[in-house]
């Protein structure tokens, strides 16, 4: 299976129900070599997935935004949100250190869109920017040392 047939199934599997009834319409397709990206917006959010290599990644942004985060970075934050205490940053044991597959990743999209567009509207998308960011480099810290 080729890079555009396995970023298209994947699409078809996970996300396009989702997509479709948020009102996300696709703005950008760019299928060239290793790589592929299928790029959607609708009037609150910006959502990519991406074929690099073989290896998809989703991810989303606010309109009022370029920074783009994957829904791993996306988990850990709304765990840390619903969460009176930070967990253990131990390799393994940290909610940094986990890899959601895409159809968790669906579901946590799914499951959380009401709070993703307060998170990422005009008013806050500056404020979770900040604390993702923060997030990011302590899963790269514990990642990558």
């Amino acid at each position: 299976m080729g890079i555009k047939e396995y970023l298209d199934n994947s699409l078809n599997k996970y996300f396009v129900d989702i997509l479709n009834n948020n009102g996300f319409e696709l703005t950008e397709s760019n299928i060239s070599g290793m790589g592929g990206i299928y790029r959607f917006k609708n009037s609150w959010l910006n959502f990519d997935i991406v074929n690099d290599r073989g290896i998809i990644e989703t991810r989303i942004s606010s309109l009022y935004s370029e920074s783009f985060y994957d829904f791993d970075l996306i988990n850990a934050y709304l765990n840390r949100r619903n969460k009176s205490e930070i967990e253990n940053t131990k390799f393994g044991k940290s909610d940094l250190s986990k890899r959601l597959n895409l159809e968790q990743e669906s579901e946590l999209f799914e499951n959380n869109l009401t709070e993703l567009k307060s998170m990422f509207n005009e008013l806050n998308y500056k404020q979770t920017e900040s604390e993702l960011n923060k997030i990011g480099n302590e899963r790269a810290k514990l990642l990558f040392g």
